[in-house]
């Protein structure tokens, strides 16, 4: 077996203690991306201009946004304020055990994570939807 071969003089690093030195370290650094030097993509060019097009498709576009937040915010609202407002109505509620836990770590845990996981998985769903339709709509405009 052949020993593996030694950095030359100038790139080793004395070690004290040791009669064979180790290669000195070497910062290796990655070029900075460049932005892109593509083309406008098909169908933007609509977007760009100051016209009543662009701003009509923009504002359909924001519009739907909005409403598919909305349809999301409204029902995760209602999920989060159920709860906090369920005690106040019923202090009961507030200090009740079911088995050792706490039932606001029942409500917590089991009643109010996983519908809001759900709502966030509906969201993303529906957001992508609307940005589907969109491009498709500006490709094919």
């Amino acid at each position: 077996m052949t020993d593996p071969p030694i950095a030359p003089a100038a790139d080793r690093v004395p070690d004290a203690g040791r009669s064979d030195a180790v290669p000195a370290r070497e910062a290796v650094r990655a070029n900075p991306r460049q932005p892109g030097r593509r083309g406008p993509l098909p169908g933007t060019d609509d977007l760009y201009a100051q016209d009543t097009y662009a701003r009509t498709l923009l504002s359909s576009l924001m519009r739907a946004q909005l409403g598919v937040t909305i349809s999301v915010l409204a029902p995760a609202g209602v999920v989060v304020a159920l709860y906090p407002l369920l005690s106040v109505l019923i202090p009961a509620v507030a200090h009740a055990q079911v088995g050792p836990l706490p039932l606001s770590l029942i409500v917590l845990g089991g009643g109010l994570y996983p519908p809001l996981v759900l709502l966030g998985f509906w969201y993303v769903r529906r957001a992508r939807r609307v940005e589907q339709r969109f491009i498709d709509l500006v490709n094919h405009a």
